[in-house]
């Protein structure tokens, strides 16, 4: 009973302090804005006294305080600036991964060659490929050494999708075997008659991904693997309903270059760059450059 009563009171009392602030702030005596009224009126006591203080403050400092935060951040964006200008300064030095097992010092050499096998071998492949011919005996040493390690690795999960594949030749088996046997070839690991057979597999199965799945990119990646197992033939028989099927995909007509080079056909080579440049397919910046070095062989002919 007695702990409601002074409850009760202090609610009142509470009640009758919001009146007051109020009732200055209508006056103009006190400056608050209106989102404290939910902060002076739920929260006994402590609100009103919040209230009171910021004004107080605000009253005491002005214009001060609000100019001295205001210089306080430029003179931290200032200094953030001042950072990044020093860190681009810093990387003057700094030369591409390939460069840097050619030309720095065999202490440098050995340094990158540890700091890629202790992060992550898988992400230097292609460096650490080029590194097996280092003339670093050591550098070439460690770089065989992790290729050899990723090569186990990447033969012992294609093995594994194989066999899954043919014990469940699901689609979803299908296709983590064709995507990581894809990259697998492309990673450049398999070598000679086993490279061969590999592309032929892979050839095939994505035949039988198009024969389910419907869409140009899928269809681009067959008529590649086609070209890649060396039957240019079925090749271009895919790449000529593509043209027909999405004239308007620069990827489309890449293929169809890649192809008449391999058959180092002139005539072909400048039948695809004039059907780019008379339907004006965009190409993206490497595309551009690809088709920029053909174009100027072309005409040097």
């Amino acid at each position: 009973m007695i702990s409601l009563v002074v409850a009760t009171v202090l609610l009142l009392i509470h009640a009758l302090v919001c009146l007051v602030l109020w009732t200055l702030m209508k006056l103009g005596l006190l400056p608050v804005r209106g989102h404290m009224l939910a902060v002076m009126v739920l929260v006994p006591l402590w609100g009103p006294l919040l209230v009171a203080l910021l004004s107080v403050r605000s009253a005491v400092f002005g214009d001060d305080l609000k100019d001295a935060t205001l210089e306080t951040l430029r003179i931290n964006d200032d200094m953030h600036r001042s950072m990044l200008v020093q860190g681009r300064e810093g990387d003057d030095g700094v030369v591409p991964l390939e460069e840097a097992l050619i030309v720095n010092d065999p202490g440098e050499r050995r340094r990158l060659m540890l700091s890629m096998l202790t992060e992550d071998p898988d992400a230097y492949l292609a460096q650490l490929q080029a590194a097996k011919l280092n003339d670093d005996v050591e550098v070439a040493h460690y770089a065989a050494t992790a290729v050899a390690q990723i090569s186990k690795e990447s033969d012992l999960k294609l093995q594994q999708l194989e066999c899954a594949f043919k014990t469940d030749p699901s689609s979803h088996n299908m296709d983590a075997y064709c995507d990581f046997l894809g990259a697998y070839l492309d990673s450049g690991l398999a070598e000679g008659r086993v490279a061969q057979i590999q592309r032929q597999q892979y050839a095939r199965l994505l035949a039988h991904r198009c024969e389910r799945e419907e869409g140009s990119a899928l269809r681009i990646r067959y008529a590649t693997a086609l070209a890649d197992a060396g039957e240019i033939d079925k090749a271009e028989d895919v790449a000529s309903q593509l043209v027909i099927d999405a004239s308007g995909e620069q990827d489309v007509w890449m293929l169809c270059l890649r192809l008449a080079v391999i058959r180092r056909d002139g005539q072909a080579v400048r039948r695809v760059i004039n059907a780019i440049d008379k339907q004006h397919v965009y190409l993206n910046a490497e595309n551009r450059e690809r088709l920029a070095f053909w174009r100027e062989g072309e005409e040097a002919r």
